[in-house]
């Protein structure tokens, strides 16, 4: 197992911008069930907004099949000529009312990045899984994943998902042989077990028509300053 962190608090936001430290981040070196017979949940599929208070962005959810999704982060940063300050986005609310009052570019939220995930479903123990693959960021060099980012998935209401990062050392000995079966075996017996998880869950909510709009203007953004 590689270090992790029982805080969620600024880990996603590390996980849109910077593969350069998912080695330091994630936890598995195997890849949690098999993505050949998975299942695209299509109550995931779509635009989310990640909240997590001045840390804030996008993941967008996208089949590449019926069995996976390749998985956008668009991590949302202040223009140049901007002061977002006011926005302490902690609820969906306070980041419609950003949506609703900002613009997009120099003088508003822009983006210059992605990354890039390749995510599948599994079910453990009678609990959701969720497995993040890495693919690499946007203009920047490729790289091949060696570790893999799994979730609990839970979803409290339709358009909420809380993803809790499963992380803690002491389920994974370190003579744990690396297999993908000897790492499900660990995770299966202890599913329901909260101490498997960090602490702060991942608050994903789900981007409303209204606001898909602002999000599209924002991904534009990496294109344009790519350019």
């Amino acid at each position: 197992m590689k270090a992790c962190t029982r805080s969620a608090s600024g880990l996603f936001l590390m996980l849109i911008v910077a593969p350069v430290i998912v080695g330091l981040l994630a936890c598995m070196p195997v890849p949690i069930g098999n993505p050949e017979r998975s299942r695209v949940d299509p109550e995931i599929t779509g635009v989310w907004a990640m909240l997590d208070g001045t840390d804030s962005g996008f993941y967008v959810f996208e089949p590449l099949d019926k069995r996976t999704w390749l998985l956008i982060g668009v991590p949302m940063e202040e223009g140049g000529d901007a002061d977002l300050s006011d926005y302490d986005i902690e609820s969906y609310d306070e980041f419609a009312r950003l949506m609703d009052n900002e613009t997009v570019g120099d003088d508003g939220a822009t983006a210059t990045e992605i990354i890039m995930y390749k995510a599948w479903m599994t079910k453990l123990g009678g609990v959701w899984f969720m497995t993040w693959e890495p693919k690499g960021l946007f203009g920047n060099e490729q790289f091949a994943p060696d570790t893999w980012f799994v979730f609990r998935v839970d979803k409290p209401d339709a358009n909420t998902l809380e993803l809790r990062f499963c992380c803690d050392d002491k389920f994974f000995p370190d003579d744990l042989k690396e297999t993908r079966r000897s790492y499900e075996r660990v995770i299966r017996k202890n599913a329901k077990n909260p101490e498997l998880y960090a602490e702060d869950p991942m608050i994903l909510k789900r981007v409303a028509d209204e606001h898909m709009g602002f999000f599209e203007d924002l991904a534009g953004e990496v294109i344009d300053n790519h350019e």
